[in-house]
């Protein structure tokens, strides 16, 4: 990836996690896991949003990561050693191409002079076609059993991307909204 297309994949990042209206979420999750035994959490450092999210949005998503775990009832620690789970994330983005045509006109339909709804009337009509560039962002958020070594819950998240600007407060405010949608059914078995 070029270093501005990956300084702009950073900056739009968490336009994924824009808000939890409109993103689409996906969860998985090993169902003979008892979800009870998971008392503490580390958040993975490695964790990096897969190489495209800047520091600064790094660190958003990382606390409004331990954030969401803390208000289930899990306690922070330091080290994964330590923790019965661990969570981390990646984050990707994919360029998209649509395309709308709209028709206006007749062309040739109605009552013509060759008798008859198709009758053989002459039309006029013409068609314009748009082509619109955007991206979408997939947010995967994952927690992993310590001790096993191995994924137990995985939540994707996915949503075109905004570029637009936004406050500090506003980008923390909505990726808060975007885990907390994602993570809406950890732990499995509870109604949140």
């Amino acid at each position: 990836m070029q270093p501005r297309k990956s300084v702009l994949a950073g900056a739009l990042a968490i336009s994924v996690a824009a808000c939890g209206g409109g993103i689409d979420v996906t969860t998985d999750y090993d169902p003979a896991i008892d979800f009870s035994t998971y008392q503490t959490f580390a958040v993975l450092e490695e964790a990096d949003g897969g190489g495209q999210v800047d520091r600064l949005n790094d660190e958003r998503i990382k606390r409004s990561l331990a954030a969401t775990l803390t208000s289930r009832g899990m306690r922070q620690v330091d080290n994964s050693n330590q923790a019965d789970a661990a969570i981390g994330y990646q984050f990707t983005t994919e360029g998209r191409v649509s395309y709308q045509t709209v028709n206006t006109g007749w062309g040739g339909y109605g009552y013509g002079y060759g008798g008859g709804w198709y009758g053989s009337g002459m039309g006029v009509s013409s068609s314009n076609t748009t082509e619109r560039h955007y991206e979408v962002g997939t947010l995967i958020i994952a927690i992993f059993d310590t001790s096993a070594q191995e994924m137990i819950f995985v939540s994707t998240g996915s949503k075109t991307l905004s570029d637009k600007q936004r406050s500090p407060e506003d980008q923390q405010a909505r990726i808060d909204e975007a885990v907390q949608t994602m993570l809406r059914d950890f732990p499995p078995g509870t109604q949140r």
